[in-house]
């Protein structure tokens, strides 16, 4: 699920499915497997090797635990709801001073928060090949983008392993970005994820299909620099209504 949670025929794999197994082989071959079992297990071979199947159910075991607390992260992430408007007035502000960060943008261009300073920023975490979380972002900040100063809209990618520099322009393009909307990655993966880290958004990425697990964060920063609003999945609405408290919106096309 969106979540990171399995949907029902998941659970069914992952636990019906072994354990009707096990069941079928205690039932049937119980006695023999016990004995087997022992004869392997009277051997420096079949020790070495009963122990590295139990190692390598621990190091499974503790995959599953990772990506179930992540998945919780994701689903548990505290956020009011986006369709509930306007933005309430007592919605909590934060304080702390946004993470630094230099990266590329579509246009090759090194984009940092410096020199932004002075205006609110919008900025976010999606990547190309998300199907679930992403297209949502994505369509709100373009339409919020509509009232927001150009280049203070800031999208960091969370796959850095597909969306390089080089296919930002693409994925710019796809996207149907405004001018004033840049996507940012890096030659890089580490330095790209340690953004990702220092803003502490909370994501499971499958070493497998590439496919990436989170939330949708969408954070504004002031002009001084200091993040002041953390949304999840928010409405452009309360993009909009965000900025302009911060002192961000002209109602400028573009």
């Amino acid at each position: 699920m969106e979540a990171g949670w399995p949907a029902a025929d998941g659970w069914i794999l992952l636990i019906l499915a072994p354990a009707s197994f096990l069941v079928a082989l205690g039932v049937l071959w119980g006695r023999e497997l016990m004995r087997s079992l022992r004869q392997f297990g009277g051997t420096w071979v079949g020790r070495a090797l009963m122990g590295a199947v139990l190692l390598a159910c621990l190091v499974e075991a503790s995959w599953v635990v990772a990506t179930l607390r992540t998945a919780r992260a994701v689903a548990t992430w505290e956020a009011r709801s986006p369709a509930a408007p306007p933005l309430p007035l007592d919605y909590p502000r934060l304080t702390a001073a946004a993470p630094a960060f230099v990266l590329v943008d579509q246009h090759g261009g090194r984009v940092s928060l410096a020199p932004l300073q002075g205006r609110p920023v919008v900025l976010t975490f999606v990547f190309a090949h998300c199907r679930a979380m992403c297209p949502l972002i994505v369509a709100s900040l373009k339409r919020a983008a509509l009232d927001i100063t150009p280049g203070r809209v800031l999208m960091i990618t969370l796959d850095p392993w597909r969306d390089t520099p080089s296919v930002l322009p693409a994925l710019a393009r796809q996207w149907e970005l405004p001018a004033n909307v840049h996507v940012l990655s890096s030659r890089s993966t580490a330095e790209v994820l340690s953004v990702v880290r220092a803003y502490g958004v909370p994501f499971e990425r499958s070493e497998t299909s590439g496919d990436i697990v989170h939330p949708g964060l969408v954070y504004l920063i002031d002009a001084q620099g200091r993040l002041a609003y953390a949304f999840n999945n928010p409405s452009p609405e309360w993009i909009s209504e965000g900025v302009r408290r911060l002192g961000g919106t002209d109602g400028a096309n573009g």
